[in-house]
């Protein structure tokens, strides 16, 4: 088995907020690095809190830490930010649930947070992340939120080398999903869900069908799509594991892709 190591670093952003994130280290020089983003969905206490690290920063849960350590295994150096420190410290700002009769209950809704200062928190941990490994070449994947954060460092941050977005809560909004990324994204869409629309998630294929890189980026002839769309019949949050929304064969497959498209792009 591939020997992993997990530890909490502490960052600052450009306008001096300090937050922390979870970072995973492979067993040798790592191929790439990868750059994690959480969803809005604070769980249960018991499953938030579960595993080998007690406390872990608002929005780190074991299901976050796994997929880091999955992709450090996998010969990435991975980080997994916490975006939830903006309002008040230490609390987290997303869903909560408590365990009713039936199951979880939903306990209270979601609260706000500033988008636009998360970025920078994205930004700090790309720039880290491209300093710690040799060619410099760094991925970002998300869901929900984080994979509408991803889709906006896609299309912002030129570091980034490559992009995967789990069902990006907001990305089909008419604002945003025009934005033209700067490098290859992969986007996994569901067929159902209250925060996409089937009409939003069509106009945002439509959107991006013809996006296509610079000229002479690409082998003459050659045309490759910058935006990379997989559908699934499948209902949004299919990837989180442990919820009413998960779709194991949905999930099994976007990682797949996912890991295929992270390999074609970020490993020498």
């Amino acid at each position: 088995m591939t020997t992993r190591t997990g530890h909490y670093a502490e960052f600052t952003s450009p306008d001096q907020h300090k937050f922390r994130a979870f970072v995973a280290h492979p067993s040798s020089p790592p191929k790439g690095a990868l750059v994690i983003l959480h969803e809005m969905d604070a769980r249960s206490p018991n499953r938030v809190h579960s595993g080998a690290h007690a406390n872990p920063m608002p929005g780190l849960s074991q299901r976050i830490r796994a997929l880091a350590h999955e992709h450090a295994a996998r010969g990435y150096l991975v980080v997994a930010p916490s975006l939830f420190g903006r309002g008040r410290a230490g609390h987290d700002h997303g869903y909560r649930y408590q365990m009713g009769f039936s199951g979880e209950e939903l306990l209270q809704p979601l609260q706000p947070v500033d988008t636009s200062r998360a970025m920078l928190d994205v930004q700090t941990v790309v720039a880290w992340a491209q300093w710690q490994v040799a060619q410099g070449r760094v991925g970002i994947m998300g869901f929900c939120w984080g994979g509408l954060l991803a889709w906006q460092a896609a299309c912002t941050l030129p570091q980034v080398f490559a992009a995967a977005s789990f069902y990006g809560g907001g990305m089909t909004l008419p604002e945003v999903r025009g934005l033209r990324p700067m490098c290859p994204v992969l986007v996994h869409l569901p067929s159902k869900g209250e925060w996409m629309t089937a009409e939003s998630m069509d106009e945002f294929v439509a959107a991006q069908r013809n996006h296509f890189p610079a000229h002479g980026t690409v082998p003459p002839g050659q045309k490759v799509p910058m935006v990379q769309i997989e559908r699934y019949d499948a209902a949004y949050g299919f990837d989180h594991a442990g919820s009413r929304q998960h779709d194991p064969m949905a999930s099994q497959s976007a990682r797949l892709h996912t890991n295929s498209f992270f390999d074609k792009h970020l490993k020498s």
